[in-house]
């Protein structure tokens, strides 16, 4: 990322390696929860789904993540998603709806980065797995992380569930998503966090 000249380069701080916690995951079974603090990250466990924080930046005065100081590094990770998980960046990955379930729980967390783009998803064993970019409450820290979320609140197929039991079963997987926490702020407690300039 390029600095304009005379300006002071903005301090990042990171918690985590995003590429090593996406190949832990890969590690895990498909059928049963990660122990996600057995996988040696800083993480926010919530139980079925957690949220790995990858970074922070404070937020330059009146323009908040535009482009951001984590614009490039969100980029690079999810250009490493599409290689290694799937999609084309052609509309081919699916993408989070942020007017239901757990989108609509992160719109309610804090502004999303970019604002109006619906954050693609990737799977990985019986996981889901987004990076999203977005600004915390307070408007000061601009923040990356990484949610990995059970697969099964998304489903394989695109078409709309036709049976009572799917019809049933799509209601209850939107009742989870719509309780999920997705709220978080920097920093983490306890976190190993490195600095750099």
């Amino acid at each position: 990322m390029s600095q304009e000249e005379g300006t002071e380069p903005r301090s990042v701080l990171r918690a985590s390696a995003a590429t090593a916690i996406l190949r832990s995951l890969e590690g895990e079974p498909e059928w049963r929860t990660p122990n996600w603090a057995d996988l040696g990250f800083t993480v926010i466990d919530r139980g079925r789904y957690a949220i790995f924080p990858l970074a922070g930046a404070p937020v330059d005065e009146g323009t908040p993540g535009d482009p951001g100081t984590l614009a490039d590094d969100a980029d690079r990770l999810r250009r490493y998603c599409v290689h290694r998980y799937g999609g084309d960046f052609f509309h081919a990955e699916p993408q989070l709806d942020l007017d239901a379930g757990y989108g609509l729980r992160l719109r309610e967390a804090g502004p999303l980065l970019p604002a109006a783009v619906r954050p693609p998803w990737w799977r990985i064993g019986g996981l889901v797995v987004l990076v999203i970019r977005s600004i915390d409450p307070g408007g000061a820290i601009e923040t990356l992380a990484l949610h990995a979320l059970p697969g099964k609140w998304f489903p394989q197929s695109v078409l709309a569930p036709t049976t009572k039991r799917e019809i049933s079963r799509a209601r209850s997987m939107l009742r989870e998503q719509e309780a999920a926490d997705a709220s978080w702020v920097w920093p983490i407690d306890g976190a190993d966090i490195e600095a750099e300039a």
